[in-house]
């Protein structure tokens, strides 16, 4: 299935500054490197029509996907307090966001958030208002949870991992728009083992992977 990617920016020029920063930033990106054990690299986009500013973060962690969620689960890693079904109380993630959106009069949000490790990337896209902060440790338990089959039973590690995508059937295709619809619904994997490239949909509820087109915008 071809890999299709929209030509069209998630960010548009017109009425936003790119080159801007956050109050507190500096401290919250050090709490990111701490729980994360990674580096951080962070954008700042301000709407100046919202007076609004979104955060587009990228954590890159010197190990596998295996690992992090080993240290995850054992409760040491990405400063979430979760339980065995995946919920979570007050934590170093959520503290410090909470901190970095009361300096900045609750005017920040996160975009994008992706998670770089030596085998794979999770990509998280927004879908509604603190949605990424709200649900990153469901996300990431729930990566855990259904490890076994977004790995096609432990044979094969997708190269990038999108979550979430959605059905739209305007088109017949799934599709990254953001509909205010569940992070727990399907998931995009990118799988590419350099003869083919193989774009497939892993339904979280049924636990299958089904091949689809499905689009990115940029």
């Amino acid at each position: 299935m071809p890999f299709q990617r929209k030509v069209k920016s998630n960010f548009p020029l017109d009425g936003q500054q790119a080159f801007v920063t956050a109050d507190g930033l500096d401290d919250f990106i050090k709490i990111l490197e701490k729980d994360f054990y990674a580096e951080v690299k962070v954008q700042c986009h301000y709407h100046t029509s919202t007076e609004k500013t979104d955060l587009i973060l990228d954590l890159y962690c010197n190990f596998g996907l295996t690992e992090s969620l080993h240290h995850f689960n054992k409760g040491n890693w990405g400063g979430f307090a979760c339980d065995l079904e995946g919920a979570k109380g007050i934590s170093s993630f959520d503290a410090a966001f909470q901190k970095l959106s009361k300096v900045n009069k609750n005017a920040i949000d996160i975009a994008e958030l992706s998670l770089h490790f030596r085998d794979t990337s999770i990509i998280v896209s927004r879908i509604s208002d603190y949605s990424i902060p709200q649900q990153l440790a469901a996300i990431i338990f729930k990566t855990s949870a259904h490890f076994v089959y977004l790995t096609k039973g432990l044979t094969e590690m997708p190269y990038e991992i999108f979550v979430p995508v959605f059905e739209d059937h305007t088109r017949s295709v799934l599709t990254l728009e953001k509909n205010n619809k569940s992070y727990f619904d399907y998931w995009g994997l990118y799988f590419d083992d350099d003869l083919q490239h193989d774009v497939i949909v892993y339904n979280l509820k049924t636990k299958q992977l089904r091949k689809e087109d499905f689009f990115l915008l940029d």
